[in-house]
């Protein structure tokens, strides 16, 4: 596991995604709260220039109250929840600051190379015919992947905390503390949850690379695995309104609170200041290194550019392929149409069994359908 050669060479294969991930953490991260701080300063010296004292004195009836300039330059939260449910009350009318940096293109970028980092390990090293060297190799399997996943995850994890460590020095030594109000427990649901997010996409793309054989495959599966949130979200939401029409704040409360385990794979999303979905990461993260040891382990070369590295895999990926399309299909039917339950299921299930049928249609009839895959 410790030997300087096997380092030496997954250092030499991964080394400039490994340094592009940690450029891309600088500027998403610590740039971007950097930004936020002279953001939050300029506010501030515009509430207090002589054109918006001007403006309120002029246009009385569009005057913005003290407390709403308070609310919007106090620092409550680091992703304020999009649901007054989760909001402190006196935050409730006016919104607390903001931070825009989870809204620039680099921190969308950093998820983007995270996953292509996961990519490189494994899917990509199939698509060169590297992975057959590295089977001749005179190292355990386990041992390759385990190096492999340990540089990703010290580079993500190291990145991650020095990035927001050095951002958030910044943003705190350039407001003054009576604007500082946040929420502890938010916080730190956020800061942690960040993390295993990274984490958990370096290890999906990991993942998906050992299931799938076909590298190009692989690729797409694992980016109908980043809009999962978005397909699934929804379909709770209609099911919880078609079910529970009148369950109120305390049942909305309680959905949205399940849906923070969904959200897992998109940073600063979750709602309330549960522990639950951060734990929840924690041990999905565990699960998925113990997988990838074992899969790798049991990969056979022989099944490079197949469709499935593992037979089984079929079945379980058709089943999963389905309900995607169909909770999709049932989730733009209900928006473009006034549907009923019924409706809505019947949509939800045609569409299921149809996607279904469609692609072992698919997999069995059209070969060479992605480069380098064969059917099984």
């Amino acid at each position: 596991m410790f030997n300087r050669g096997l380092w030496y060479r997954e250092w030499r294969n991964m080394r400039w995604m490994l340094l592009g991930v940690v450029i891309l953490f600088f500027l998403g991260i610590t740039l971007g709260l950097m930004s936020d701080a002279d953001r939050w300063n300029s506010q501030k010296e515009y509430y207090e220039s002589s054109e918006f004292l001007k403006q309120q004195k002029e246009n009385p009836e569009f005057k913005t109250s003290d407390e709403e300039m308070k609310a919007s330059l106090t620092v409550a939260y680091l992703a304020v929840p999009m649901y007054t449910n989760f909001v402190q009350d006196e935050f409730v009318d006016y919104m607390p600051f903001m931070f825009y940096f989870q809204v620039e293109m680099f921190f969308t970028l950093i998820k983007v190379s995270v996953f292509i980092l996961g990519v490189l390990a494994v899917i990509f090293e199939r698509y060169t015919r590297a992975n057959r060297f590295t089977a001749s190799l005179p190292y355990k399997r386990t041992h390759i992947v385990g190096v492999k996943m340990m540089m990703g995850i010290a580079t993500i994890g190291l990145s991650y905390l020095i990035s927001m460590g050095i951002g958030l020095t910044y943003f705190m030594s350039h407001v003054p503390k009576e604007y500082i109000q946040l929420d502890a427990p938010k916080f730190w649901v956020d800061i942690v949850g960040g993390l295993f997010t990274y984490l958990l996409i370096f290890l999906v793309a990991i993942l998906i690379g050992l299931l799938i054989g076909s590298p190009i495959a692989a690729a797409f599966v694992a980016f109908g695995v980043m809009l999962l949130p978005s397909v699934l979200n929804p379909t709770l939401d209609n099911m919880y309104n078609f079910i529970w029409p009148h369950g109120g704040d305390k049942g909305m409360s309680k959905l949205l609170r399940f849906e923070d385990y969904v959200n897992i794979f998109s940073p600063f999303s979750f709602e309330s200041a549960s522990f639950g979905a951060v734990i929840f990461s924690v041990i999905l993260s565990v699960l998925m290194v113990v997988a990838i040891l074992i899969l790798y382990k049991k990969q056979h070369i022989e099944r490079s550019g197949y469709l499935f590295a593992f037979s089984w895999v079929k079945w379980p990926f058709l089943v999963l392929f389905s309900l995607f399309v169909g909770m999709t299909a049932a989730n733009l039917a209900v928006t473009d149409t006034e549907l009923g339950f019924v409706g809505y299921l019947a949509w939800g299930i045609g569409a299921t069994i149809g996607s279904f049928i469609l692609a072992l249609y698919i997999l069995n009839k059209m070969r060479g359908l992605f480069q380098l895959s064969k059917t099984n």
